[in-house]
């Protein structure tokens, strides 16, 4: 299945009033330039037991050829690719991920045999790697600012950038909310976006609001917190002569996304979502069916957890799954 080609799409009712659109810098497009600015925040939280298992008490808190091409348009793109293969992870905290468990070249080395494995078991269907960097990471106390997330730095990106570009690789920058807004949090990493080859994930498990620390409950945010992002996206795209974005949204508990019905699609933005938790082979497959393969869902993408499922999901048997999966995370 080709990222580009679409699931099939039934429109949901009217929903006026949940479409809420981003405000862009006056140098956008005039046709998104009236677009109204989503300011509102996570709309609502798990009632989930505080004893329950979440992510964050397992993981805590917080051969291609080179990329010569200097045409930006040229840039390795989800739209050309049969698979998406990811490596996740926060480059300082190795509980989070497999990059925070190898040296960064070393990581790109593992992700492109990965990503060689998929194609050998797809019989040859072209796969893109892409380096998954957790950039806004959830914390347990609060910051100056309020919002429970520590950032990395300008610096580390731009590295990751770099190594996704010289490998022929991806970017995607993971965004886990906090006490802010989906929409602000991915106006915070603009400048990246504006480059050919930089995506963006939203991870509702630690969008709080009130009293709440991440971790405390498993957080969520809403369909137009959504659709708000899409918009920016479009906008962002459009303004930099960028190919469109690709956006994921983790869920692994129906309280994670509220209002799905309202999602919108958006053919300038793939919107993923990703099949999230860990567990049986068996029951991370009917959870993909579930949230993955949902009719909200315009690709679906599901992780494995190579430290934490007990039976992790082959390359083969990933790629069994119906419909199949756009995109594989490897934490």
């Amino acid at each position: 299945m080709r990222i580009a080609t679409r699931r099939p799409f039934v429109a949901s009712p009217p929903f006026g009033a949940l479409l809420i659109c981003a405000i862009v810098a006056a140098a956008c497009l005039a046709i998104v330039a009236a677009a109204a600015l989503a300011t509102g925040g996570s709309s609502g939280t798990s009632t989930r037991d505080r004893s329950s298992l979440t992510m964050a008490d397992a993981f805590g808190l917080g051969g291609f050829s080179t990329l010569a091409a200097t045409d930006m348009h040229d840039a390795p793109s989800p739209a050309r690719a049969d698979a998406i293969v990811t490596y996740y992870g926060s480059p300082r905290t190795p509980s989070m991920g497999i990059l925070g468990q190898h040296a960064p070249d070393d990581a790109a080395d593992l992700l492109a045999a990965r990503a060689l494995r998929f194609e050998a078991a797809s019989g040859g269907e072209p796969v893109l790697p892409a380096i998954h960097l957790v950039y806004a990471v959830a914390q347990p106390q609060a910051k100056s600012d309020g919002l429970y997330l520590q950032y990395v730095d300008d610096r580390t990106v731009r590295q990751y950038i770099e190594l996704a570009r010289r490998r022929g690789f991806v970017l995607i920058l993971d965004l886990q909310i906090g006490h802010s807004n989906a929409l602000a949090e991915v106006q915070k990493v603009a400048k990246y976006l504006a480059e050919p080859d930089v995506f963006v994930a939203l991870d509702p498990e630690f969008a709080l609001g009130g009293s709440l620390k991440p971790g405390d409950v498993i957080g969520s945010i809403d369909a137009s917190d959504i659709n708000a992002v899409q918009w920016y996206l479009a906008a962002l795209s459009r303004r930099f002569d960028v190919p469109k974005k690709m956006l994921i949204v983790h869920q692994f508990q129906a309280e994670m996304i509220t209002n799905t019905a309202a999602i919108e699609r958006h053919d300038d933005v793939d919107l993923v979502v990703d099949m999230d938790g860990y567990g049986p082979a068996d029951i991370k497959e009917a959870k993909y069916a579930r949230y993955g393969a949902a009719a909200y869902a315009a690709f679906g993408g599901i992780k494995v957890f190579l430290q934490h499922d007990p039976d992790p999901l082959s390359e083969a048997a990933l790629l069994r799954i119906t419909p199949r999966p756009a995109l594989f995370v490897y934490q």
